[in-house]
């Protein structure tokens, strides 16, 4: 039966879009009391600026340190103060080097308090639905449907993001957004994203990292040279933050000890036995999925060492970057992105969109999908509490 209503890549975005906000819109209606500054996700015993809490109700979640999108918060309302506002911090510098979506926030809102708020849900929505679009669009250039797009909502950073209001998912949207503007030849605007994305999150080095050691390996050093330009504005901006408290002093732990942890304090949940082993072995697989995401974007750049020429390179070289960071700080304390299932899926989620592009080139999605389900799967049990209320409301109503 012809339906007369493809799905196009657009399409594919708009739907995403309105899905993510009918979600949010159920979510604070029926779960929140109908503040949406809840979707930061702010801890219980958080300090929070006077100027902040006196013009709005914020909506404390029950754990007392909350999630950084409550920082996020804090800077959107006025990022030219970031120095003030940093002091309300747990990292001051980290939290400040990911001004970009605050900020823009705030350019979005022409400075005006109220406005804030809906222009940072406006640009989340923007971000994901360009990176369904993007991913949309990257699965047509290997001979894929374009509703693999909609793939992009499986990543943990995407999900993160519409559950918390991080820089994740629209990191992995830059990233999405890089790999298509280099394979259709639109070069200055991958430049420009490269430039951006570490402003999202500094793990958006990777992008012109990836770009300038291909052009490194190809010896086109006027390329190279021009990929490493455009992490500058970034590190001018970490020279200029240098002075906040928050750094990070890494030290050695243990060979994979951040992985180790992770096993054997599995199960630490208050729940009946049954739902307990149940989150165990689903967090048990969580990490082999990811492990095994991180292993096969590595395994992909050496299958296609011989191949370096290829636009496409970038894209391997980049989820390989995202895979040696995560297997490297591993040994590592402190644990940053491997505190837990929530952490190291969102964190290198690129690896996901890596492999999974990679398999819709070759048809082959078994490794792909065996590493993103387990981590999906279990990134989807966040929304579970809140969408047995919101269908109790509803059915009630």
């Amino acid at each position: 039966m012809h339906l007369g209503w493809k799905l196009t890549p657009l399409r594919l975005a708009i739907l995403a879009g309105l899905s993510i906000l009918a979600w949010w819109t159920a979510a604070v209606e029926h779960f929140y009391g109908g503040r949406w500054n809840a979707l930061y996700c702010t801890g219980s015993s958080v300090r929070m600026p006077q100027w902040l809490e006196s013009r709005e109700r914020i909506y404390r979640v029950l754990g007392p340190v909350g999630y950084d999108g409550q920082w996020f918060h804090v800077l959107a309302h006025d990022p030219p103060e970031f120095r003030e506002s940093a002091r309300y911090m747990d990292a001051p510098r980290m939290r400040c080097q990911r001004i970009l979506l605050p900020l823009a926030a705030w350019l979005l809102a022409f400075g005006k308090f109220e406005w804030v708020d809906p222009a940072y849900f406006t640009l989340m929505l923007l971000w994901l639905g360009a990176g369904v679009w993007w991913t949309a669009r990257l699965a047509e250039l290997r001979g894929a449907a374009p509703l693999w797009g909609l793939g992009f909502l499986a990543l943990p950073s995407t999900m993160s993001s519409i559950d918390r209001m991080l820089s994740d998912g629209p990191l992995a949207a830059a990233a999405a957004g890089f790999f298509f503007l280099l394979e259709t030849g639109r070069r200055r605007a991958a430049w420009t994203m490269a430039a951006l994305a570490p402003f999202l999150r500094e793990t958006g080095l990777f992008l012109s990292a990836a770009a300038c050691l291909a052009a490194l390996l190809e010896r086109k050093w006027r390329s190279a040279a021009v990929w490493l330009c455009a992490g500058a504005p970034f590190l001018l901006w970490m020279y200029e933050l240098r002075d906040l408290p928050g750094g990070t002093s890494f030290r050695w732990k243990g060979v994979f000890a951040s992985a180790i942890r992770i096993v054997e304090q599995s199960g630490n949940y208050a729940y009946a036995p049954w739902l307990r082993i149940l989150l165990q072995g689903m967090d048990l697989a969580s990490l082999a999925g990811f492990l095994l995401a991180c292993a096969l974007s590595l395994r992909l750049l050496w299958l296609r060492r011989k191949e370096l020429s290829d636009l496409r390179s970038r894209t391997w070289i980049t989820g390989a970057l995202f895979g040696a960071a995560a297997f490297a700080i591993v040994h590592l304390e402190p644990r940053h992105a491997w505190d837990d299932f929530y952490s190291y899926g969102r964190v290198f989620s690129p690896v996901f969109l890596v492999v999974l592009l990679d398999g819709l080139e070759r048809r082959r999605m078994t490794g792909p999908l065996l590493a993103l389900a387990p981590v999906s799967a279990r990134m989807a049990l966040q929304f579970a509490s809140p969408a047995w209320q919101i269908a109790r409301r509803i059915l009630a109503w």
